[in-house]
């Protein structure tokens, strides 16, 4: 129709005739929500050769899917549900060992690594005493085990309790805590590090005042008397308490 565009989805590892129509139903529903804006998303086509699920885009949305395309291209900041719709299509495509890309008429837009992707060894676990600064946005369970999730600034962590641990916890909901206890980790291939558990065996309240306000009151204790001059043994002493 005039004013639409079309967007392709294309999948190497099927044809029109082979792939089921429950999976292809299960790849259509991801390229929507990838694609967003569903009132203005119509399926196209099924091309011939290699599967390849083609979709119509009103013209009202086009400059949005546009958008949302080149975000998701590009790698930069992208909504939670089409990052997740771009890692349910991948995963798809590496359980039906295929690959795959959208396209736009000639451009290819996004590559799908699939069944090419690398797979990631993990080493572990390893289990330690260790402790995770953040703010505990959620406390809740019904059994003698008590979910607890700290917000960090890189990730939510999942974290577990006791009954007596999370009644003191709840006061301090939504200020910033130490959570001390165990942690069970697993090392990828590449080096990095994933925390799988952590059981809380302890927590600290910490310290929310601004930066700005820490330094005044450093600066107010360490600055030299008046018509004087700061003892240097003094100084180091005052460092160290601080």
């Amino acid at each position: 129709m005039p004013g639409e565009e079309s967007y392709e989805l294309y999948i190497d590892a099927f044809t029109p005739d082979t792939i089921p129509m429950a999976r292809l139903a299960q790849y259509m529903a991801s390229f929507a929500e990838l694609l967003g804006n569903r009132d203005h998303v119509h399926f196209g086509r099924l091309r011939s050769g290699s599967l390849t699920v083609a979709a119509r885009v009103d013209e009202v949305a086009r400059p949005k899917v546009s958008r949302r395309m080149e975000e998701i291209r590009l790698g930069g900041q992208v909504s939670e549900s089409a990052r997740k719709a771009f890692n349910d299509i991948d995963e798809k495509l590496a359980g039906d060992n295929a690959t795959g890309h959208i396209q736009k008429g000639s451009v290819k837009l996004i590559e799908f690594p699939g069944r090419l992707r690398p797979v990631e060894e993990k080493l572990g676990p390893v289990v330690q005493p260790c402790s995770l600064d953040g703010e505990v946005i959620m406390i809740g369970g019904r059994d003698s085990t008590i979910n607890v999730h700290l917000k960090a600034p890189d990730q939510t962590h999942h974290c577990v309790t006791t009954r007596e641990i999370a009644r003191r916890l709840a006061p301090h909901i939504f200020g910033l805590i130490r959570l001390v206890g165990t942690g069970t980790w697993a090392r990828l291939e590449s080096g990095g590090w994933i925390l799988k558990r952590f059981e809380i065996a302890d927590f600290q309240t910490l310290d929310e005042t601004p930066l700005s306000k820490l330094f005044e009151g450093l600066r107010g204790r360490l600055a030299p008397p008046e018509g004087g001059r700061t003892n240097p043994v003094e100084l180091m002493r005052l460092l160290r308490e601080e």
